[in-house]
């Protein structure tokens, strides 16, 4: 059996040809599994970038969904013990919901709505059985959830192999070992938590490329089609999708054929003057640009260090040509602890988040800051945001 991998497409991402972007890369990942007579196609979430997508996300979704389209499919999948038919069009996609799908056991789910659709079959809290012939494939899942609650989660959900049968896992969420600091808001799961057994591990929500084998564990990050946050570790591999062979138990890495550059560098300066700074960076951005883009590159740097005395940050601006390229500059020179609240707002603007992904980030850090009892913090501010008051009193009271 042959399996197509990919995730984190963030369809509606962006506006404009960013936008855009979201769902070519999709149709490029559907028209290379069909090229490659792939039998099922597995999906590691975040799908789309919002919870709850604009009427013309669905629109373009369903279209590039149609890309997709022929014979149907009877896929079995097992949801706390029980036995489900769930019919889907095409090359069967096997998918699980990411973080920036998630919203709450109260609320309908955009997954969800694919599955009723006949476009994938969604996945959370068990497994689906591939069948081919005399080969029987199991798929594992765990949708997206709050970082503080996933080892809760995953350990409640402990997903065991099915004994002579080939099993992959699904997941969707951040690793310590793959975050600079440790921080259970951020990431509560470690690889120690991963179980043994299974033939493959995938995980979407990190959106660089990484394949490892630890004690046995084969785990693959299987990075974005897109980008959307600019950091380090996308730009030093290509995107694209993955096949397994189920049979040789091998993974083949295919990138897309047309790629958005990421061009990324931490700049370091000393007691410098302001016109050395922006001379520098100029400089840089003029050397990128020699070259030529089939798609406008982007162009992230991060400065830091220090000024010479007397000058600040805001003696710093450039002129950019938006046109050639899409940029990210942020400065840090000697920032107070004021700044840095402002920063990390901007960083969150910078990613592109939603008001309501913003808002629930600061629940959650006040939530910790303030020393609260833990509770689903994402459920909580769509109870509130809904209105739905005695709901959200009830899930604070549990």
């Amino acid at each position: 059996m042959l399996l197509g991998i990919f995730s984190d497409t963030h369809l509606g991402y962006g506006s404009d040809d960013r936008k855009e972007e979201t769902f070519n890369r999709f149709k490029e990942a559907i028209d290379i599994f069909k090229q490659k007579n792939v039998d099922f196609i597995l999906h590691a979430g975040d799908l789309f970038d919002h919870a709850v997508p604009d009427q013309e996300t669905w629109l373009e979704a369903f279209k590039v969904f149609q890309n997709n389209e022929g014979k149907t499919s009877l896929i079995q999948k097992n949801k706390n013990g029980i036995i489900q038919n769930v019919v889907v069009k095409g090359i069967p996609i096997i998918a699980i919901h990411g973080t920036h799908e998630h919203r709450g056991k109260d609320f309908a789910n955009a997954i969800d709505i694919l599955e009723k659709s006949n476009c994938l079959c969604h996945v959370h809290i068990g497994y689906a059985i591939l069948e081919k012939d005399s080969e029987k494939v199991f798929i594992h899942g765990m949708g997206g959830v709050p970082e503080k609650f996933a080892k809760k989660v995953f350990e409640n959900y402990s997903p065991k192999p099915i004994q002579n049968s080939i099993n992959l896992l699904l997941l969707h969420q951040s690793f310590t070992e793959f975050l600079p600091f440790d921080d259970d808001s951020i990431a509560s799961l470690s690889l120690s938590d991963l179980p043994k057994g299974f033939d493959l591990i995938i995980n979407g929500h990190l959106h660089w490329i990484s394949e490892q084998n630890l004690d046995g564990i084969n785990f693959l990050l299987c990075g974005s089609t897109i980008y959307t946050q600019m950091k380090s570790l996308e730009s030093k591999k290509e995107k694209g999708i993955f096949l397994f062979d189920t049979i040789l138990k091998k993974l083949e890495f295919v990138p897309f054929k047309i790629q958005r550059k990421l061009f990324y560098e931490k700049i370091s300066f000393v007691d410098a003057k302001p016109e050395e700074v922006i001379d520098l960076v100029h400089s840089k951005i003029n050397s990128i640009l020699s070259n030529s883009f089939e798609l406008k590159p982007l162009i992230r740097f991060k400065l830091v260090g220090t000024l010479v005395k007397g000058f600040s940050q805001k003696d710093i601006s450039f002129s950019l040509p938006e046109d050639k390229a899409i940029f990210s500059i942020t400065k840090t020179f000697e920032v107070d602890s004021f700044k840095k609240k402002i920063n990390s707002l901007k960083e969150l603007q910078s990613e592109k988040k939603s008001i309501n992904e913003i808002g629930i980030n600061l629940l959650e850090k006040n939530v910790d800051e303030a020393g609260l009892k833990e509770f689903d913090t994402r459920e909580v501010f769509l109870l509130l945001s809904e209105n739905e008051l005695e709901k959200a009193e009830r899930e604070l009271l549990k």
